[in-house]
Protein backbone atom coordinates (compact mmCIF):
# COMPACT_ATOMS: atom_id res chain seq x y z
CA UNK A 1 0.00 0.00 0.00
CA UNK A 2 2.84 2.37 0.87
CA UNK A 3 4.50 1.64 -2.46
CA UNK A 4 1.20 2.37 -4.23
CA UNK A 5 0.80 5.71 -2.40
CA UNK A 6 4.36 6.71 -3.27
CA UNK A 7 3.69 5.81 -6.89
CA UNK A 8 0.51 7.91 -6.99
CA UNK A 9 2.28 10.85 -5.34
CA UNK A 10 5.11 10.67 -7.82
CA UNK A 11 2.63 10.52 -10.69
CA UNK A 12 0.78 13.58 -9.42
CA UNK A 13 4.02 15.52 -9.05
CA UNK A 14 5.05 14.54 -12.57
CA UNK A 15 1.65 15.55 -13.95
CA UNK A 16 1.75 18.88 -12.12
CA UNK A 17 5.25 19.55 -13.40
CA UNK A 18 4.16 18.69 -16.94
CA UNK A 19 1.17 21.04 -16.74
CA UNK A 20 3.36 23.79 -15.32
CA UNK A 21 5.92 23.31 -18.08
CA UNK A 22 3.18 23.36 -20.70
CA UNK A 23 1.74 26.56 -19.24
CA UNK A 24 5.15 28.22 -19.34
CA UNK A 25 5.67 27.05 -22.90
CA UNK A 26 2.25 28.41 -23.94
CA UNK A 27 2.54 31.69 -22.04
CA UNK A 28 2.17 34.73 -24.27
CA UNK A 29 4.70 37.55 -24.37
CA UNK A 30 2.21 40.05 -22.95
CA UNK A 31 0.89 37.82 -20.16
CA UNK A 32 1.19 39.59 -16.81
CA UNK A 33 2.94 42.62 -18.32
CA UNK A 34 2.22 46.35 -18.20
CA UNK A 35 1.98 48.09 -21.57
CA UNK A 36 2.39 51.87 -21.66
CA UNK A 37 0.04 53.59 -24.11
CA UNK A 38 1.32 57.05 -25.07
CA UNK A 39 -1.52 59.39 -26.02
CA UNK A 40 -0.18 62.37 -27.95
CA UNK A 41 -2.76 64.79 -26.54
CA UNK A 42 -3.72 66.25 -23.18
CA UNK A 43 -5.69 64.38 -20.53
CA UNK A 44 -9.46 64.60 -20.50
CA UNK A 45 -10.04 65.12 -24.22
CA UNK A 46 -11.69 62.87 -26.78
CA UNK A 47 -8.43 61.21 -27.82
CA UNK A 48 -7.61 60.17 -24.27
CA UNK A 49 -11.17 59.01 -23.62
CA UNK A 50 -11.10 56.82 -26.71
CA UNK A 51 -7.67 55.51 -25.74
CA UNK A 52 -8.90 54.49 -22.30
CA UNK A 53 -11.95 52.73 -23.72
CA UNK A 54 -9.88 50.84 -26.30
CA UNK A 55 -7.27 49.83 -23.70
CA UNK A 56 -9.95 48.55 -21.33
CA UNK A 57 -11.13 46.00 -23.90
CA UNK A 58 -7.91 45.34 -25.81
CA UNK A 59 -5.81 44.22 -22.84
CA UNK A 60 -7.75 40.95 -22.49
CA UNK A 61 -6.96 40.07 -26.10
CA UNK A 62 -3.31 41.03 -25.73
CA UNK A 63 -2.57 38.64 -22.88
CA UNK A 64 -3.60 37.11 -19.57
CA UNK A 65 -3.49 39.68 -16.75
CA UNK A 66 -2.05 42.24 -19.17
CA UNK A 67 -2.47 45.86 -18.14
CA UNK A 68 -2.49 48.89 -20.44
CA UNK A 69 -1.56 52.21 -18.83
CA UNK A 70 -2.29 55.58 -20.44
CA UNK A 71 0.53 58.16 -20.48
CA UNK A 72 -0.34 61.57 -21.91
CA UNK A 73 2.48 63.27 -23.83
CA UNK A 74 0.99 66.45 -25.28
CA UNK A 75 2.69 69.14 -27.31
CA UNK A 76 3.30 70.26 -30.87
CA UNK A 77 -0.14 69.12 -31.99
CA UNK A 78 0.87 65.50 -31.44
CA UNK A 79 4.50 65.68 -32.59
CA UNK A 80 5.90 65.48 -29.07
CA UNK A 81 4.24 62.10 -28.51
CA UNK A 82 5.98 60.56 -31.53
CA UNK A 83 9.29 62.14 -30.52
CA UNK A 84 8.85 60.57 -27.09
CA UNK A 85 8.05 57.15 -28.56
CA UNK A 86 11.17 57.11 -30.72
CA UNK A 87 13.62 58.79 -28.33
CA UNK A 88 12.57 57.92 -24.78
CA UNK A 89 11.24 54.36 -24.93
CA UNK A 90 12.74 50.93 -25.43
CA UNK A 91 11.75 48.96 -28.52
CA UNK A 92 10.64 45.97 -26.45
CA UNK A 93 6.95 45.91 -27.37
CA UNK A 94 5.85 47.33 -24.03
CA UNK A 95 5.26 50.89 -25.25
CA UNK A 96 2.89 51.87 -28.04
CA UNK A 97 1.34 55.14 -29.16
CA UNK A 98 -2.37 55.83 -29.53
CA UNK A 99 -3.30 59.05 -31.23
CA UNK A 100 -3.15 61.21 -34.31
CA UNK A 101 -0.72 60.37 -37.09
CA UNK A 102 1.77 63.08 -38.01
CA UNK A 103 2.16 62.65 -41.76
CA UNK A 104 1.81 66.38 -42.34
CA UNK A 105 4.52 67.24 -39.82
CA UNK A 106 6.84 64.66 -41.41
CA UNK A 107 6.03 65.83 -44.93
CA UNK A 108 6.75 69.49 -44.18
CA UNK A 109 9.89 68.60 -42.20
CA UNK A 110 8.89 70.79 -39.30
CA UNK A 111 11.79 71.67 -37.00
CA UNK A 112 10.07 70.01 -34.04
CA UNK A 113 9.97 66.62 -35.79
CA UNK A 114 12.70 64.24 -34.65
CA UNK A 115 11.00 60.97 -35.59
CA UNK A 116 10.95 59.13 -38.91
CA UNK A 117 7.84 57.27 -40.08
CA UNK A 118 10.20 54.76 -41.65
CA UNK A 119 10.98 53.54 -38.12
CA UNK A 120 7.35 53.27 -37.03
CA UNK A 121 4.95 50.36 -37.56
CA UNK A 122 1.25 50.87 -38.21
CA UNK A 123 -0.99 48.72 -36.01
CA UNK A 124 -4.38 50.18 -36.90
CA UNK A 125 -6.49 53.34 -36.93
CA UNK A 126 -10.15 54.33 -36.73
CA UNK A 127 -11.85 57.15 -38.59
CA UNK A 128 -13.22 60.17 -36.81
CA UNK A 129 -15.58 62.88 -37.94
CA UNK A 130 -14.69 66.44 -36.97
CA UNK A 131 -17.08 69.35 -36.61
CA UNK A 132 -16.41 73.08 -36.58
CA UNK A 133 -18.45 75.28 -34.23
CA UNK A 134 -18.48 79.03 -33.53
CA UNK A 135 -19.85 81.34 -30.88
CA UNK A 136 -23.28 82.60 -31.94
CA UNK A 137 -22.56 86.10 -30.61
CA UNK A 138 -19.32 86.50 -32.55
CA UNK A 139 -19.70 89.73 -34.55
CA UNK A 140 -21.74 90.35 -36.61
CA UNK A 141 -23.59 87.28 -35.30
CA UNK A 142 -23.53 83.60 -36.30
CA UNK A 143 -27.04 82.22 -35.90
CA UNK A 144 -26.76 79.85 -38.86
CA UNK A 145 -23.82 78.25 -40.65
CA UNK A 146 -23.77 80.61 -43.64
CA UNK A 147 -23.33 83.60 -41.31
CA UNK A 148 -19.65 82.66 -41.03
CA UNK A 149 -19.20 84.27 -44.46
CA UNK A 150 -20.06 87.67 -42.96
CA UNK A 151 -17.29 87.58 -40.34
CA UNK A 152 -14.49 90.07 -40.99
CA UNK A 153 -11.87 88.36 -38.82
CA UNK A 154 -12.28 85.17 -36.80
CA UNK A 155 -10.20 84.14 -33.80
CA UNK A 156 -9.84 80.35 -33.94
CA UNK A 157 -8.15 78.06 -31.43
CA UNK A 158 -6.32 74.74 -31.67
CA UNK A 159 -3.55 72.56 -30.30
CA UNK A 160 -0.79 73.26 -32.78
CA UNK A 161 0.22 73.46 -36.43
CA UNK A 162 -0.50 69.95 -37.67
CA UNK A 163 -3.21 68.57 -35.38
CA UNK A 164 -6.72 67.85 -36.60
CA UNK A 165 -8.37 70.27 -34.19
CA UNK A 166 -6.36 73.18 -35.51
CA UNK A 167 -6.53 72.14 -39.15
CA UNK A 168 -10.31 71.73 -39.26
CA UNK A 169 -10.73 75.03 -37.43
CA UNK A 170 -8.68 77.26 -39.74
CA UNK A 171 -8.35 75.55 -43.16
CA UNK A 172 -12.07 75.82 -44.07
CA UNK A 173 -11.98 79.51 -43.11
CA UNK A 174 -9.04 80.03 -45.45
CA UNK A 175 -10.90 78.26 -48.26
CA UNK A 176 -13.94 80.45 -47.58
CA UNK A 177 -11.78 83.58 -47.58
CA UNK A 178 -12.48 84.50 -43.96
CA UNK A 179 -9.53 86.31 -42.38
CA UNK A 180 -8.39 84.36 -39.32
CA UNK A 181 -6.12 84.74 -36.33
CA UNK A 182 -5.12 81.30 -35.11
CA UNK A 183 -4.26 80.81 -31.43
CA UNK A 184 -2.32 77.65 -30.51
CA UNK A 185 -1.35 75.95 -27.26
CA UNK A 186 -4.70 74.50 -26.17
CA UNK A 187 -3.68 70.99 -25.17
CA UNK A 188 -6.94 69.20 -25.73
CA UNK A 189 -10.66 69.81 -25.79
CA UNK A 190 -11.07 70.75 -22.10
CA UNK A 191 -8.81 73.78 -22.68
CA UNK A 192 -10.58 74.70 -25.91
CA UNK A 193 -13.94 74.32 -24.18
CA UNK A 194 -12.91 76.83 -21.54
CA UNK A 195 -11.55 79.20 -24.19
CA UNK A 196 -14.70 79.36 -26.31
CA UNK A 197 -16.94 79.73 -23.24
CA UNK A 198 -14.85 82.64 -21.95
CA UNK A 199 -14.89 84.26 -25.43
CA UNK A 200 -11.11 83.95 -25.66
CA UNK A 201 -11.70 82.39 -29.08
CA UNK A 202 -14.69 82.46 -31.37
CA UNK A 203 -14.32 79.18 -33.23
CA UNK A 204 -12.91 75.68 -32.76
CA UNK A 205 -13.05 72.19 -34.20
CA UNK A 206 -13.62 68.99 -32.27
CA UNK A 207 -13.95 65.29 -32.93
CA UNK A 208 -17.26 63.53 -32.46
CA UNK A 209 -16.58 62.43 -28.90
CA UNK A 210 -15.51 65.94 -27.89
CA UNK A 211 -18.60 67.42 -29.49
CA UNK A 212 -20.97 65.22 -27.50
CA UNK A 213 -18.94 65.35 -24.30
CA UNK A 214 -18.50 69.13 -24.16
CA UNK A 215 -20.81 70.99 -26.53
CA UNK A 216 -23.91 69.25 -27.92
CA UNK A 217 -25.94 69.36 -24.71
CA UNK A 218 -24.48 72.62 -23.43
CA UNK A 219 -23.57 75.63 -25.58
CA UNK A 220 -25.03 74.15 -28.78
CA UNK A 221 -28.31 73.25 -27.10
CA UNK A 222 -28.54 76.65 -25.41
CA UNK A 223 -27.79 78.49 -28.65
CA UNK A 224 -24.58 79.99 -27.32
CA UNK A 225 -22.68 78.30 -30.15
CA UNK A 226 -23.62 77.26 -33.68
CA UNK A 227 -22.39 74.16 -35.57
CA UNK A 228 -21.06 75.16 -39.00
CA UNK A 229 -19.97 72.07 -40.96
CA UNK A 230 -18.29 68.72 -40.42
CA UNK A 231 -15.30 66.93 -41.93
CA UNK A 232 -14.93 63.20 -42.64
CA UNK A 233 -12.35 60.68 -43.81
CA UNK A 234 -11.69 60.50 -47.54
CA UNK A 235 -11.47 56.82 -48.45
CA UNK A 236 -9.45 55.06 -51.13
CA UNK A 237 -12.44 55.02 -53.49
CA UNK A 238 -12.48 58.83 -53.47
CA UNK A 239 -15.66 59.08 -51.41
CA UNK A 240 -16.05 60.74 -48.04
CA UNK A 241 -17.04 58.58 -45.11
CA UNK A 242 -20.75 58.93 -44.39
CA UNK A 243 -21.28 60.54 -41.01
CA UNK A 244 -24.75 58.98 -40.96
CA UNK A 245 -26.50 61.95 -39.41
CA UNK A 246 -24.21 61.95 -36.39
CA UNK A 247 -24.36 65.74 -36.26
CA UNK A 248 -28.02 66.07 -37.21
CA UNK A 249 -28.60 68.43 -40.13
CA UNK A 250 -25.04 69.77 -40.19
CA UNK A 251 -23.54 69.43 -43.68
CA UNK A 252 -20.14 68.20 -44.77
CA UNK A 253 -17.90 71.15 -45.61
CA UNK A 254 -17.94 70.32 -49.34
CA UNK A 255 -21.76 70.41 -49.36
CA UNK A 256 -21.80 73.60 -47.30
CA UNK A 257 -19.45 75.24 -49.78
CA UNK A 258 -21.56 74.19 -52.77
CA UNK A 259 -24.70 75.44 -51.06
CA UNK A 260 -23.15 78.88 -50.51
CA UNK A 261 -21.26 79.11 -53.84
CA UNK A 262 -23.84 78.34 -56.54
CA UNK A 263 -23.32 74.59 -56.49
CA UNK A 264 -19.59 74.74 -57.18
CA UNK A 265 -16.84 72.94 -55.28
CA UNK A 266 -13.71 74.82 -54.20
CA UNK A 267 -10.60 74.68 -56.38
CA UNK A 268 -6.96 75.53 -55.88
CA UNK A 269 -4.12 74.57 -53.54
CA UNK A 270 -6.05 74.96 -50.28
CA UNK A 271 -8.81 72.65 -51.50
CA UNK A 272 -6.27 70.10 -52.70
CA UNK A 273 -4.71 70.32 -49.23
CA UNK A 274 -8.16 69.78 -47.71
CA UNK A 275 -8.60 66.56 -49.70
CA UNK A 276 -5.10 65.31 -48.78
CA UNK A 277 -5.77 66.04 -45.11
CA UNK A 278 -9.14 64.30 -45.34
CA UNK A 279 -7.23 61.19 -46.34
CA UNK A 280 -4.37 61.38 -43.81
CA UNK A 281 -5.56 63.55 -40.90
CA UNK A 282 -8.99 62.07 -40.19
CA UNK A 283 -7.94 58.89 -38.40
CA UNK A 284 -6.75 60.18 -35.02
CA UNK A 285 -7.52 56.95 -33.18
CA UNK A 286 -4.35 55.33 -34.49
CA UNK A 287 -2.06 52.79 -32.85
CA UNK A 288 1.66 52.69 -33.60
CA UNK A 289 4.78 50.88 -32.39
CA UNK A 290 8.46 50.97 -33.21
CA UNK A 291 9.36 48.60 -36.07
CA UNK A 292 12.34 47.49 -34.01
CA UNK A 293 10.03 45.57 -31.66
CA UNK A 294 9.93 42.89 -34.34
CA UNK A 295 7.30 41.22 -36.51
CA UNK A 296 6.07 38.92 -33.73
CA UNK A 297 5.10 41.78 -31.40
CA UNK A 298 3.57 43.80 -34.23
CA UNK A 299 1.49 40.80 -35.27
CA UNK A 300 0.29 40.26 -31.69
CA UNK A 301 -0.72 43.90 -31.38
CA UNK A 302 -2.57 43.84 -34.68
CA UNK A 303 -4.40 40.62 -33.81
CA UNK A 304 -5.43 41.99 -30.42
CA UNK A 305 -6.69 45.21 -32.02
CA UNK A 306 -8.61 43.25 -34.65
CA UNK A 307 -10.36 41.17 -31.99
CA UNK A 308 -11.11 44.28 -29.97
CA UNK A 309 -12.60 46.07 -32.99
CA UNK A 310 -14.99 43.11 -33.44
CA UNK A 311 -15.90 42.87 -29.75
CA UNK A 312 -19.59 43.70 -29.30
CA UNK A 313 -19.09 45.28 -25.88
CA UNK A 314 -16.27 47.49 -27.17
CA UNK A 315 -18.29 48.54 -30.21
CA UNK A 316 -21.21 49.49 -27.96
CA UNK A 317 -18.92 51.52 -25.68
CA UNK A 318 -17.35 53.25 -28.69
CA UNK A 319 -20.75 54.12 -30.14
CA UNK A 320 -21.92 55.48 -26.81
CA UNK A 321 -18.94 57.85 -26.78
CA UNK A 322 -18.76 58.81 -30.46
CA UNK A 323 -22.39 58.30 -31.61
CA UNK A 324 -21.08 56.25 -34.53
CA UNK A 325 -19.74 52.75 -35.16
CA UNK A 326 -15.96 52.23 -35.16
CA UNK A 327 -14.44 52.04 -38.65
CA UNK A 328 -10.94 50.56 -38.33
CA UNK A 329 -8.16 49.96 -40.81
CA UNK A 330 -5.86 47.33 -39.31
CA UNK A 331 -2.50 46.05 -40.48
CA UNK A 332 -2.04 45.81 -44.24
CA UNK A 333 -5.40 47.49 -44.92
CA UNK A 334 -4.05 50.74 -43.54
CA UNK A 335 -0.40 50.56 -44.59
CA UNK A 336 -1.06 53.19 -47.26
CA UNK A 337 -1.39 55.73 -44.46
CA UNK A 338 2.30 55.23 -43.68
CA UNK A 339 3.62 55.40 -47.23
CA UNK A 340 1.29 57.01 -49.77
CA UNK A 341 1.18 60.34 -47.94
CA UNK A 342 4.39 61.16 -49.79
CA UNK A 343 2.49 61.05 -53.10
CA UNK A 344 1.14 64.57 -52.79
CA UNK A 345 0.28 66.87 -55.68
CA UNK A 346 2.24 70.11 -56.06
CA UNK A 347 -0.99 72.01 -55.45
CA UNK A 348 -1.78 70.19 -52.21
CA UNK A 349 1.78 70.70 -51.00
CA UNK A 350 1.53 74.41 -51.75
CA UNK A 351 -1.74 74.49 -49.83
CA UNK A 352 -0.19 72.82 -46.79
CA UNK A 353 2.69 75.28 -46.83
CA UNK A 354 0.26 78.18 -47.00
CA UNK A 355 -1.73 76.66 -44.14
CA UNK A 356 1.34 76.46 -41.91
CA UNK A 357 3.15 79.63 -43.03
CA UNK A 358 4.00 82.07 -40.28
CA UNK A 359 2.62 85.53 -40.77
CA UNK A 360 5.12 88.32 -41.23
CA UNK A 361 5.32 91.31 -38.96
CA UNK A 362 5.48 94.79 -40.39
CA UNK A 363 8.87 95.33 -41.93
CA UNK A 364 8.97 91.81 -43.35
CA UNK A 365 10.21 89.97 -40.29
CA UNK A 366 8.56 86.68 -39.43
CA UNK A 367 7.10 86.01 -36.04
CA UNK A 368 9.38 83.94 -33.90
Amino acid sequence: MKIYKNFVSAALVTAAFSLSSASIANAGFYDGKDVTVIVNAGAGGGLTRNGRTLSTYMKKYLGIDTNMIIKNVAGGGGVKGFNFLTEKTKANGLTILFGSGQQMAQLLKLRSVRFDFGDIAFIGAAESNYITIARSDYKPGIKKASDILNVKKMIAGGRGTTDGLGIWARLPLMILGVDTRYVTGYRGQPKLNAAIRSKEIGLLATGGIGYFAFYADTIIKSGEATPLYFHAALRKDGKYSNAGGVFGNVKHFSDFYKETHNGKLPTGPLWEAYEWLSMYNTRPFGMYAMKAVGDARISELRNALKKTAADGAYRAAYKKQNKSDPQFLIGADGEFLMSEWKKISPGALAGLKKLTAKKKKKGGKKKK
